[in-house]
Parts: structure tokens; sequence; C-alpha cells
């Protein structure tokens, strides 16, 4: 093995370029002399020793770009690590928020920060509740892990419930080899709370494997928590079981006792502070073997001598140029140089992302929090390690939640919902903050304030829901009360009639006598007083649902804000009909106390029933759907369809259905794809998570506990 070589020798043919260039710039500085004499000069501006530095620096440079190394080391290609397999509760009891912004997301974010640290540990992930399914085996390919991380919610697998034996007979039968026993790691995270696990024959599975345990505690163990769920639609409730609210918390006696059954397990309880898995795993594993997997094949490692020659190189350039450039500078020349070969890499970069920095703080404190949420956002997205420090990243992320939470603030006047958002997503900031530098004690200030924000928030929610559901309420209430009122108007209408006489005259020829005047009935001084009662009450009745929708009104028209005028309300129409109601029923029992008006009573009467049919149309009471029935008849119509035995046998040779269909296709090209591999991803994704809610709430029925 050479202790000096050339990596990329394949440049060194570059070296013969200096034998012509040497001869060109002798034959021109040859030249040049005889000008210089011709031109009677003496004395020569050029000299053979600058020639010299310069083509001495060229095969300097070309020497350094074939990459010289030396003091080389031969390094295994077999990777040294262990297997690290992932188990995380998702059972319902996991979406509990003791912990911002959930158990289960704490959990899923501290697997992505012990990945930020691993480098040849084979890591895989499994889930389990009442069962475990495997998300991804052992795998050096950590951004599938990740991406499967993005896939694991509450439905992942098959039954409800915390079963941690499912969980370990998974990984031990499926996931982990036997012929690595020693350097294998079960990290799980849960809350505890197991239903039917036999404690005893998971201690024995991970001894007989040779699987080293390590239990994460995740949540609150001294305060429990209910826990929030979200239907289809997105509207969030609390669990229940049997009517009654269920609440959880750390089980930590449960998971102390599991780890205290085995020498190779060990339990750490974080609890709801913010903790680092990825330390955490270093610090358990610093002690155990490594797995060393020797290969009869390496590669040999050289150190990098490229810059030995590099700088004998730039020296010789500023050497040549200080010789004999009579306009040139040496202070300027080193200037150059060193600019060029001791600036910091990265610090043009780090300048912009400092100056964008500054150019969002500056648009929070003039109160632009949108345009400075979007600075810092994409400051989060574009720094890293190298760019910044983890203080910067952390100031980076703690200025976003401060804008996030003024956009909260602000937002949450008009919508509570929408002000939940920005909170929720400012708790997320301040949590980073606090991951990127945990000594900040500002960010960990935030984060409670955040989270008692956003209890606050969803407790307005809750409320709101509950009053327009009251609302809603006493509008089917009001519907209800009109529709009643319409019908007794109705029939005490229809009561008039009956006890009428027919007023209408019969026909008489023209030369006839008048008719004789329609007397009034015998019992109409009987019956006016029924009359005028029963449309009195009617009347009293209109009047007290007139004030009832006037409070109503009152409740559900939109507040003034900011000076701008309210909306008019859905009562606002309805309540200038009802208006008019009781006055016509006023009139209608004035009339109603003579028979010889009960007529214009009758009309009167009339009115009020149009006015308060008028009004229940407004309000969408309108239950009747007219399109039903016109499209059953069309239905009916298209069915009772019959083709003519005499239509043209070239039309029916053309319709679908007939002829051959492949012979069909052909006559019309296929469209082109117009979707990529990123979309067919989120169809898969989409598709499976349908497919997982589904088998899901089938097996839910059949577990006593699905939390």
């Amino acid at each position: 093995m050479s202790e000096f070589i050339f990596q990329w020798p394949f440049v060194l043919p570059l070296l013969l370029l200096a034998l012509p260039l040497w001869w060109l710039l002798g034959y021109a500085r040859t030249r040049r002399s005889e000008l210089i004499q011709t031109m009677g000069g003496g004395l020569s501006t050029h000299r053979r020793l600058r020639d010299t530095l310069r083509i001495g620096a060229l095969v300097l440079l070309v020497l350094a770009m074939a990459r010289p190394g030396y003091s080389p080391e031969k390094l295994s290609i077999s990777r040294i690590g262990r297997d690290v397999v992932f188990a995380i509760d998702v059972s319902q009891s996991m979406l509990a928020e003791d912990v911002a912004p959930s158990r289960l997301e704490v959990a899923k974010q501290a697997v992505r920060d012990a990945l930020n640290t691993f480098s040849n540990e084979r890591v895989g992930l499994v889930v389990y509740a009442g069962s475990a399914t495997i998300l991804c085996p052992l795998t050096y390919d950590y951004d599938f892990v990740r991406y499967m991380l993005e896939q694991t919610h509450t439905r992942s697998t098959d039954f409800g419930g915390t079963t941690l034996q499912a969980a370990v007979e998974k990984v031990v039968d499926q996931v982990l080899m036997t012929d690595r026993a020693g350097v294998q790691d079960l990290v799980v995270m849960t809350d505890g709370g197991d239903h039917d696990s036999q404690m005893p024959r998971v201690t024995e599975l991970l001894n007989e494997r040779g699987v080293d345990l390590l239990l994460l505690g995740i949540g609150n163990p001294n305060e429990a928590s209910p826990i929030p769920i979200e239907d289809a639609e997105g509207v969030r409730t609390l669990l229940r079981s049997d009517e009654a609210i269920v609440y959880t918390k750390l089980d930590d006696a449960t998971l102390r006792d599991l780890a205290a059954q085995s020498i190779n397990a060990e339990y750490v309880a974080v609890g709801n502070q913010v903790f680092d898995l990825g330390q955490i795993y270093v610090n358990y594993v610093a002690e155990r073997e490594v797995s060393v997997s020797e290969g009869e094949e390496g590669i040999i490692a050289y150190q990098e001598g490229a810059v030995f020659f590099m700088m004998p190189a730039l020296l010789l350039l500023l050497l040549s140029e200080c010789w004999g450039a009579k306009g040139l500078q040496f202070g300027q020349a080193f200037i150059f140089v060193g600019l060029l070969t001791c600036m910091p890499e990265g610090e043009a970069a780090t300048s912009q992302l400092q100056a964008q920095f500054a150019d969002a703080s500056k648009l929070y404190t003039d109160g632009s929090f949108v345009e400075a949420e979007t600075l810092f956002s994409a400051l989060a997205l574009a720094g890293d390690s190298t760019s910044m420090t983890p203080s910067d990243l952390a100031a980076v992320q703690l200025n976003r939640g401060l804008c996030l939470m003024e956009l909260s603030r602000a937002e949450s006047e008009a919508s509570a919902e929408l002000g939940l958002g920005y909170a929720q997503q400012a708790q997320l900031a301040f949590l980073a903050a606090k991951r990127y530098t945990p000594q900040m004690d500002r960010s960990g200030i935030r984060l409670e304030s955040t989270t008692a924000w956003v209890s606050e928030l969803q407790v307005r929610i809750a409320a709101e829901a509950q009053e327009q559901d009251e609302m809603q309420a006493q509008m089917e209430q009001l519907v209800e009360l009109l529709q009643a009122l319409l019908a007794a108007q109705q029939e005490l209408r229809q009561k008039v009639v009956d006890g009428d006489v027919n007023r209408r005259h019969s026909k008489r020829a023209i030369k006839a006598p008048p008719p004789s005047a329609i007397e009034a009935p015998a019992d109409a001084a009987a019956n006016a007083p029924f009359f005028v009662k029963s449309e009195r009450e009617l009347q009293v009745e209109a009047e007290r649902m007139y004030v009832d929708m006037q409070q109503l009104d009152t409740q559900i028209t939109p507040p003034v804000i900011d000076g701008i005028p309210a909306m008019e309300s859905l009562l606002a129409e309805p309540l200038k009909l009802m208006a008019k109601v009781a006055p016509a029923m006023e009139r209608a029992a004035g009339l109603l106390a003579n028979g010889n008006t009960w007529p214009a009573g009758r009309a009167e009467q009339q009115i009020a029933e149009q006015l308060i049919e008028e009004i229940l149309d407004l309000l969408g009471n309108d239950s009747s759907d007219e399109s039903d029935g016109d499209e059953f008849d069309e239905m009916e119509d298209y069915e009772d369809y019959e083709y003519s035995d005499e239509m043209d046998e070239s039309m029916m040779s053309s319709m679908p259905m007939n002829g051959d269909f492949a012979a069909g296709g052909e006559m019309q090209a296929l469209p082109v794809p117009n979707y990529s591999a990123d979309d067919i991803l989120m169809e898969e994704q989409g598709s499976l998570q349908f497919r997982q809610q589904q088998r899901a709430k089938a097996n839910a029925g059949k577990v006593e506990k699905d939390y």
C-alpha cells in the first residue's frame, strides 16, 4: 500500500501544458524585446522570473487538482450499530392533550428527533393498540420511516384498546432476527393503561430473544385529562363511555413494574415535560455492545494533501503579480488572495439569513404579523445546523410563535375556530424552540400560556356550539308555534264559513226586480261572541310570539365590531310580517262581532293566514320537495320508453353497449396521465387511511374499552 498517491491521476496529463506554455511565454518575451529595441528603448519591462513563477503555480495547481493523498487507512464497508424498533401506542388515550399538542404527536416527534442522531442503526416502526401493525421493517432508509410516521394515527390498527403484549409478540416474531441477540432494542412510547397483556409473558419473550426494552411514559401521572376526538366533519367532542366522559393519565406504576421484572429493561417517565429521545437513547446504549460485521473488502481512505500544493501555488501567483507589474501594489494583491483563501464558508448565506431575521423582527414590531410570520416560517425551513446555531433556530421558532399568537388573539374575536388554528400552530413553534434550546425559559413560559389559551378557545367554541344548538331549538319551536297558530286560524275561519249563510245571489233576468238583502243567520247572535273570543285568543298568542321573535332576533343578530354595522339577521323580514298579524286579527275580531260583517272578518282572517305562511316560507319551513316527484316521474317515463322497431339500424349499432368495445376504444386515444408519483402516493395514503378507519370501526364493537 503506497503511502502517497494521486487519487485522480487522470488530471496529471495537464502538466504537459507547461511545456508549450513556457515556449509561448519565451517567444512573447523575445518578440517584446525586439520591438523595444527597434523603438529605441533600452529598459526591459518584463522579467523571466515572473513567467517562471506563473508556470510553477500552474504545475502546483494541477498537482492539487489530482487530489494527492497520504497516510492511508483501510476502512470496513460494513455497518456498525444496533437494531432499533420503535413501538408507538396509538390507542385513543394518546390523543389526550395534557402534553402539547397531544401525547401521540409528542411520541412521533420524539422518533423524528432520534432519527436525526442515528447513523448506522437499522430502524423499524410498529404501532399498537388492541392489536399491532408493522408500518416499517428494519431499514437504513430513515426518510421512509419519517414518511410512515406521517401515516400514524389512532386507527392504524385493527382493534382499539391497549395491549403491549401484542406489540412485543409482533416485534419478536416478525421484525427482529434471532442471530442478532444482544444488539436489538425495543423502544416503547405509551401512556400505560394496559388492558389485557400478561406482563410475565412480555418479559419472557424479551429475555428469550435478547431484546433490550426502553420504556417511555408520556402523559401527566398526577392529573387525569379528557380525550378529544374528531368525527368525519372535523367536529371535536370528548370521548365517552356509558355516557360518562373518559379521563386518562399516565399509568406510571404499571410501567415501572414491567421495567423492574427484566434486567434488560429501563423505564423513563418523561411525563408532560420536553425531552430529547435521541439523547435518551444515546445514554441508554452507552455501555452496550454494537454489532460489528467486518467484510472481506474495504475502502482505503487517504488524508487530503491538496492544501499543501494550493497554498504555495497561490503564493507564487501573488509574487508573480508583485514582481513585474508596475501599477499593482503588493498590499492589494495580498488582500485579494487573503479574501480568496480565508473567507469562512457559508458566511454569505449566514449574513442573508441574519438580514431576513432583522426584516421579520421589524415587521413584527410594526404590527405586520402575517408578513412577519411568513418570513419566520421561511427562515425555519431554510435554516439548518450548518448555517444557524441551535439558539438562532430557537429564536426563529419563538418569534414565529409570537406572531401566530398575535394572529390568534386578533382572529379569535371574529372566529374562535380560526383563532384556535393559529394557537395550535404557535404551540408547535414554541415546542420546537424548546427542543432546539431546552434551557430557554421564555419558550417554556410561552408554551404554558399558549396551552391555557388553547383550552380557553376550546371552551369558547364548545359554548358557541351549545348556544347555536339552543338557538336552533328555539327556531324549531318558533316554527312549530307558527304552524299551530296558522292551523288554529284556518280552523276558526272555516267555522265562520260553516256558520254563515250563502251570500251569493242567484242569476236573475234582466228586468227582474233587485234581490232582497241577505240577512244574517238566525244563530249569528249566539255564534258571534264565540268567534270574537276565539279570534282574540289567537291575537294574544300572535302578540306573544312577536315578543319572543324580537328576543330571539336580539340573540342571533351579529354584534357591532369596530364600528361596522351589524348584518341584518334572519328574523328581520319575518318580524316585519309578524307585526302585521296581530292587527289583522284584531280587525277580524271586530268584524266578527256582527253577523252582517262576517265576510269582511273572514277576509281579515285570510290576510293573517297569508302573513303567517310567508313567515314560514322565509324560515325555510317548506319541507315539500317538488323536484323529488318530478324526478320520479321522469324516471317512470324513462322506464316506460320503448324503442321503435322502425329505428334506424345504423343508429342502434352506434349506441353504447353495442358492437366491439375494444374496436370502439381504438377510435379514441387514451388521455396522457397528468399525475405524478406524489399524487399516486397521496391517493394511496388516503385509500389506506380509509380502509384502516373502516376496519377499525368494524372491530371497535368487539373491544370493551376502545381507548
